[in-house]
């Protein structure tokens, strides 16, 4: 360094002296100086097609895509054989949404043999955003045959096997590209992918993780939260739900959270979650939902009426919203007006087992012996032997007795059994 300041200090027309301390100073991390430098050096001499080669990766490397490109273009206008610049300019174009222009510069940087498991991983990139996959696999496993510890190929096949399905074989390529080259966007992928998977602990152990290097990530925290309870770790689970809340009271995103969580186990504390993220957002008709499915689970029959019939008005296809609603009304024995809404349920959604069943038991109840049994039957054909045991005892039960007053024309639609 101070061999070339000497220089620079005697002639300040040697560029290469500019350039050769602006590669010292890009070693040492002093972006700023070198880029003072490699300016300098275009200055003096602007067909040196190396200077404009540093300056373009420096840019590039300090998320300076627009400043970087040109001067990557330059370079290649003037050498077009430079080591290392097209791929440079490739991941400018990648990163500008132009991964067709990208592939043209991959692949002469591959036929000029640089760097082969970076430019087959980025040619795998370009390839995927065009839509080319099957290519693109090809070249990502290229690039890990090569290089079998190459970060962007095994992210790049990772997301492939994860389209595909392959799970297992997903998690193998983010885990070797997180060891590779640690980054948080590959953990959450590792975690999602683990819990998806039916490895929770796994998925855990990375959440945990992320927050020691990050307590702020909410998102994060409330993922951890779901997991925790999902694995029957209630106590910690509320603990970190309690977290996120303090630090975000007025968040209804995280009201929703805190009520998904309590949902199952604890509705009628799931309510209060869901009611005041409908105070802080009126217009989320999911907690409306919630808000009416939880107090229709914690037996508040009367009450879920007024918010699910809210919801409704606001979305009126609403699959969850009907079917709590439906809920409602036959446990408050509103048999007509249950019966309409188990109907809109089966037309919505007809491999739904249970609604034949309710439907079946409002016509019953109504004396519509004909259309009860018609129910019933449907639910015989499509209910679950062990899961729907004891409906179906006593579906099969009422069946015979239906047909025998149907036979006897001793039931009317409209006449209470």
């Amino acid at each position: 360094m101070r061999l070339y300041t000497e220089a620079i200090a005697a002639d300040t027309t040697l560029y290469q002296a500019y350039y050769q301390r602006a590669t010292a100073l890009i070693g040492l991390r002093r972006g700023a100086e070198a880029e003072t430098d490699l300016r300098k050096v275009i200055e003096i001499e602007a067909k040196f097609a190396r200077a404009h080669r540093a300056l373009g990766q420096l840019l590039l490397d300090r998320d300076k895509t627009s400043e970087a490109m040109p001067e990557l273009k330059l370079a290649i206008d003037l050498e077009p054989k430079l080591t290392g610049v097209r791929i440079y300019y490739a991941s400018a174009l990648l990163k500008t949404g132009k991964p067709a222009q990208a592939i043209e510069h991959l692949r002469t940087a591959i036929a000029q043999q640089e760097d082969l498991p970076l430019a087959h991983a980025l040619l795998g990139i370009a390839l995927e955003r065009t839509g080319n996959l099957v290519e693109s696999f090809s070249e990502y496993d290229l690039a890990v045959r090569l290089d079998p510890n190459n970060a962007p190929a095994r992210e790049g096949r990772a997301r492939l096997f994860q389209a595909k399905g392959e799970l297992a074989k997903a998690i193998d390529d983010y885990t070797i590209a997180y060891r590779a080259q640690p980054s948080r966007e590959v953990a959450l992928e590792l975690a999602k992918l683990n819990a998806a998977s039916g490895h929770p602990q796994a998925a855990i152990s990375i959440y945990r993780v992320l927050l020691l290097e990050k307590s702020d990530d909410f998102a994060v925290r409330v993922e951890l939260a779901r997991l925790l309870a999902e694995t029957e770790q209630a106590d910690e689970a509320i603990k970190q739900i309690g977290i996120v809340l303090k630090a975000k009271p007025n968040d209804p995103s995280y009201q929703m959270a805190a009520g998904d969580l309590f949902f199952k186990d604890k509705p009628d504390t799931a309510a209060g979650y869901y009611r005041r993220a409908l105070e802080l957002d009126s217009k989320n008709n999911r907690a409306r939902v919630q808000l009416g499915a939880s107090l229709v689970r914690s037996m508040q029959y009367d009450d879920a009426l007024g918010i699910l019939t809210d919801a409704l008005l606001r979305d009126e296809n609403n699959y969850a919203a009907h079917a709590n609603l439906a809920t409602a009304l036959f446990k408050l024995k509103r048999y007509p007006e249950a019966a309409r809404e188990f109907l809109w349920v089966i037309k919505a959604k007809p491999d739904v087992s249970a609604s034949y069943f309710f439907l079946g038991i409002c016509l019953d109840k109504l004396g519509d012996c004909e259309q009860a049994a018609r129910a019933y039957t449907e639910f015989t054909r499509r209910a679950d032997t062990a899961a729907n045991k004891n409906e179906l005892e006593e579906a099969n039960l009422r069946l015979p007795q239906l047909q025998r007053l149907i036979k006897e024309k001793k039931c009317a639609a409209g006449k209470s059994k």
